[in-house]
């Protein structure tokens, strides 16, 4: 049944107990001593609300233990004109007591439609919650705003754990003090924090035989077009109790539903947060996790680490072999490689079965899987295509959500696949036989390999960093560096940085022998781009110098001092094959080398024809497009570059492959959600 708040339509005064933005507001005042949950609607709701309402005052008051939660079903105000609202909702989320002023500080400012508007949902920092409603003269056909309130406990937004002693936001969990599992939050979650400055460390100590499992079940952070390494705000990871412990993962803008494991029994996470006042932070929960005990949020109807269960697609037979596979076992031994086959492999296996391996890493490790032999049922004179035959199916998690990463079928000779996370699931689904024909296919021979390096041999990895390497001119004048996985796809929503460090006298060359990075140029976000960026500055943007994607490959980069950075980026929709380079440290007092000009300096931009989605756009290509190959020369051994026509889930482009990689035909896969 709807609950009906209770609406008092009184004297500015007598509502507010204070003073008002203006001797004429009235006041619809909902308090949790009538009710806790309620809806609030703007007059005439859902007819067009009347002109000329020039102050209508929403208060909501709880208990002093309470807080208030406003979430906007409907939204529908003038547009803002000139980027002035004269239709608005004005909110006060950060009262001590009912009443505001002129000069009291909105926290937020909403008109248009609900689409215009930052959030639906609003929370206060005490037990007030107060918003104003305006409209101007002008009769309009918008319908105002509908909204649901509610009254809750401010203590379930409260870190379990023990405030250190003078700071506002440090945080000890100890697993011997505490629950094993609990929750903790940024400073003043849910609500826009108003601090100007934020550095909070949450620092996890479990027991020898414990790991730490983090679960982000929302991060909102204040994101930017730019990598996480020039961000003013982020989220640290460390595998460790120290902040000179490994970073092994990094968060900067809006992330959902992550995991992240340790290696050992201590974990911290830094909160740094310089614009946090306009954004709302983050919610996890914890849980210290003995090594013996499989993490609950696995599949429940296997046993760890071994073989076991089945799907039966129809056959009267059973086939167990289902299989969990973790980078470190039960008796606490690492198992970084081995194999892993299709029942009875090397002889045929069965019809109408389905198996399951699942990959599990930690800390930094991501899955990398590679078949050494591959050989599935497939009827002759058929599409290629892996739809309705026998299959291997590969996923990973992306942002909570099995996201499929590849699909190979027949006699395909595969590429390197490896996880966004520390998950990985292999899934090998047989047929019924067509026509009575038999099998005689053997399946697949699969190698997996938890890797900590990204797949990057070469470099040293950064501990400030989840995917950073250093090369230092102190330990070799030249040498190559690739995308993560190469030459098999990268994998999504992972950001590494390639830092360049020469002598005074010197400079950085970087020169691709490959590229291929899925994007449409200017590779911008709103171009869902992959891209790749350099900087003559640590962790700043150069502006200067612009970005890379697509298969235009960038001409010869040449840093302006002793320091370089080449950093590479994936958002969580697309994938491609990546890049390959060199670089050097050249000594610019005897080089005779010929300088890349300046982006300023370049010729005008060529206009290219490239199809996404199904639709045929126009882009400008970057005139460093046409690659200068005699500063970019082929890697040594190397055939030809063939072109293929890759599908990446929905945007089509032809890319040139690496010769090193035979990709096997897939389709295009919608994300499903994970139970």
């Amino acid at each position: 049944m709807r609950l009906v708040p209770i609406v008092l339509v009184i004297s500015a005064l007598e509502c507010m107990r204070g003073v008002t933005v203006s001797p004429a507001c009235k006041c619809i005042s909902y308090e949790s001593s009538h009710t806790k949950v309620g809806y609030f609607t703007s007059p005439n709701f859902s007819q067009p609300y009347p002109d000329g309402i020039h102050c209508l005052l929403y208060t909501f008051v709880g208990e002093k233990d309470e807080m208030v939660e406003l979430t906007l079903l409907e939204f529908d105000l003038q547009a803002p004109f000139h980027d002035s609202c004269d239709d608005a909702v004005t909110m006060y989320l950060d009262l001590k007591q009912p009443a505001v002023n002129e000069y009291t500080k909105p926290d937020a400012v909403l008109c248009g439609s609900i689409y215009n508007i930052p959030s639906v949902h609003y929370y206060s920092t005490k037990n007030i919650l107060m918003f104003e409603f305006k409209s101007d003269d002008i009769r309009s056909n918008n319908t105002g705003f509908q909204g649901e309130f509610k009254f809750l406990k401010q203590d379930l937004f409260s870190t379990n754990g023990d405030l250190v002693s003078n700071t506002n936001c440090d945080y000890i969990i100890d697993s011997k003090g505490k629950l094993r599992r609990g929750k903790f939050f940024s400073p003043g979650y849910p609500s826009f924090n108003k601090m100007k400055s934020i550095h909070c460390k949450y620092t996890f100590a479990g027991s020898h035989n414990q790991r730490v499992k983090l679960y982000f079940k929302k991060v909102t952070l204040k994101g930017t077009e730019s990598s996480c390494i020039s961000s003013r705000d982020k989220i640290l990871v460390h595998d460790g109790d120290s902040i000179e412990s490994a970073v092994i993962a990094e968060y900067c803008d809006t992330e959902s539903l992550v995991e992240v494991f340790s290696t050992g029994s201590n974990m911290l996470v830094q909160l740094f947060a310089k614009t946090i006042k306009s954004t709302e932070g983050f919610e996890a929960s914890y849980e210290f996790i003995d090594d013996s005990i499989y993490p609950s949020s696995e599949l429940s109807s296997t046993e760890p680490d071994r073989e076991g269960g089945s799907t039966d697609l129809g056959s009267p037979s059973v086939v167990d072999c289902d299989r969990i596979i973790r980078s470190v076992n039960q008796a606490g031994q690492p198992t970084v490689s081995g194999n892993f086959t299709s029942p009875n492999y090397p002889n045929p296996y069965p019809a109408n079965i389905q198996c399951r391996y699942t990959f599990i890493g930690k800390g930094r490790e991501r899955v990398q899987i590679k078949f050494a032999d591959f050989d599935l049922y497939h009827p002759t004179k058929e599409s290629e295509d892996c739809v309705d035959v026998d299959i291997v199916e590969i996923s990973t998690i992306i942002n909570g959500e099995s996201a499929d990463v590849d699909d190979f079928c027949g006699k395909a000779e595969s590429q390197m696949v490896m996880s966004s996370g520390a998950k990985l699931t292999v899934t090998f689904m047989s047929f019924g036989a067509l026509n009575g024909a038999t099998r005689d296919n053997r399946g697949f021979l699969g190698q997996y390999n938890f890797v900590t390096n990204f797949g990057i041999e070469t470099g040293e990895m950064a501990n400030d960093s989840a995917c950073g390497f250093i090369y230092n001119s102190s330990v070799t004048k030249s040498g190559t560096f690739n995308s993560p996985n190469y030459p098999g796809r990268y994998p999504r929503n992972t950001e590494c940085h390639f830092m360049f460090y020469g002598f005074p006298e010197e400079q950085v060359r970087i020169a691709f022998t490959y590229f291929d990075i899925e994007g449409i140029y200017p590779c911008l976000g709103n171009t869902e781009s992959d891209y790749v960026e350099f900087s003559n500055f640590r962790a700043s943007v150069d502006r200067k110098l612009p970005r890379y994607c697509g298969g235009n490959k960038p001409r010869v980069q040449i840093s302006d001092g002793q320091f370089f950075r080449v950093t590479f980026k994936s958002n969580s929709m697309f994938d491609a094959t990546g890049f390959d380079a060199k670089y050097q440290f050249i000594d610019v007092s005897n080089a005779d080398e010929t300088h890349a000009p300046s982006s300023s300096g370049r010729n005008k931009e060529k206009s290219r024809h490239k199809h996404n989605k199904g639709r045929s756009t126009t882009v400008q290509t970057p005139p460093s497009s046409a690659a200068d190959e005699t500063h970019a020369p082929s890697s040594s051994g190397r055939n030809k570059e063939k072109s293929r026509h890759k599908h990446t889930r929905g945007r089509s482009t032809t890319v040139q492959t690496p010769p090193s990689s035979a990709a096997g035909k897939r389709k295009p896969k919608t994300p499903q959600t994970l139970l």
